[in-house]
């Protein structure tokens, strides 16, 4: 993986456990750092002699904010996160990959846009919002956005201000709220949006789409009861960086097959695009389109290794491979239809493979 040194040029504390770092990108990088709402970056650091990568999501907000800014709330035993938060501050220097994630897609036309975030995972949702209303394209959002209490409520000042627009609407719902608070009490769970989804369907007229980010429990149930509500899988989007995948939520491989399918058969060559290169490699029975590029040192963006980060998402140009079912708690079918792949998750079934890591 490929990182840039990028300093930092100011820091907040967002509560308790939290901070916003800003990040200078220099001119000769503007191209590698160009981003789109809802993309997160992937930090390299050496801590007690062990190099961790981790992911967090960009606060930022792409042609509105002049430096990258990404917001960090520590987890419990995470290295990196306090780290970042605790000891990083103005001045230093973070080593940064470029952004990734296909978190947000564009949308045709108006819709009633649902941002339900928990926690931290309000930091790509912000950009998300800034960048619909920067649109001007008649979207209606609603979002909704739950912490413990009011002092946890990370970038508060910032989603508020969303609201100040007619077509927003903002709600806070805190889990351990103060007899002074006014607003809903509790999470954002099954009763709470069974109560709320019909009364921001009317308000708004427009269809649905939702986003999703913060823990995995809190998304599968919001993901469960959008469904039931009417959504369609293809509308519902999720981001995690706390997915733990098993074998044990593996069904059959998921076939994914590119405009130019090639000749099926014993794969005798993967040619993968990053950046102005390209590499090739001929990939050992059984071996994962990521690996076989990794073991001849390919520069290719990863991190995780198991389909949880989306850092090798990519998309396949030619050839074929399968995929394994897991990726849809990451990707959609959608997704896969128009050939992106998860490259650690996928294994070539064509003669020839090429996959192209920058055109997602």
């Amino acid at each position: 993986m490929t990182t840039y040194p990028l300093p930092v040029v100011g820091k907040r504390i967002e509560g308790p456990d939290a901070a916003s770092l800003w990040l200078a990108v220099p001119q000769d990088l503007a191209s590698a750092f160009s981003y789109r709402a809802g993309q997160f970056v992937a930090i390299e650091t050496e801590i007690g002699g062990e190099t961790l990568v981790r992911q967090y999501s960009l606060s930022s907000a792409p042609e509105l904010d002049r430096d990258l800014r990404i917001t960090v709330k520590k987890v419990p035993d995470g290295r990196v996160s306090s780290w970042l938060v605790d000891e990083v501050d103005k001045g230093d220097v973070l080593e940064v990959a470029s952004p990734r994630g296909l978190f947000f897609k564009p949308h045709d036309g108006p819709r009633h846009v649902l941002l339900l975030a928990a926690g931290s995972g309000v930091a790509p949702m912000v950009p998300i919002a800034r960048s619909l209303l920067e649109e001007g394209t008649g979207h209606a959002i609603t979002f909704a956005y739950g912490n413990r209490t009011p002092e946890s409520i990370i970038l508060k000042d910032e989603v508020d201000a969303l609201a100040g627009d007619p077509s927003v609407h903002v709600e806070h719902v805190l889990s351990r709220a103060s007899d002074g608070w006014d607003g809903p009490r509790g999470r954002i769970d099954r009763d709470y949006l069974d109560a709320g989804l019909p009364a921001w369907a009317e308000r708004s007229g427009l269809p649905p789409v939702a986003y999703l980010c913060g823990p995995e429990a809190f998304m599968d149930v919001a993901e469960s009861a959008l469904l039931l509500f009417g959504l369609g899988q293809s509308d519902i989007r999720r981001e995690s960086f706390d997915l733990v995948l098993t074998d044990e939520d593996d069904e059959p491989p998921i076939p994914v097959t590119a405009a130019s399918p090639g000749e099926t058969g014993d794969c005798e060559r993967i040619s993968a695009v990053v950046g102005t290169e390209e590499v090739e490699v001929t990939p050992r029975p059984g071996e994962s389109i990521l690996d076989a590029l990794l073991r001849v040192e390919a520069e290719v963006p990863f991190s995780c290794q198991e389909g949880t980060c989306s850092s090798c998402i990519s998309k396949l140009t030619e050839g074929s491979a399968e995929v394994r079912s897991v990726v849809l708690k990451t990707l959609r079918q959608d997704d896969l239809d128009e050939g992106l792949v998860l490259a650690c998750l996928s294994k070539p079934t064509s003669r020839f493979v090429r996959i192209d890591f920058d055109d997602i």
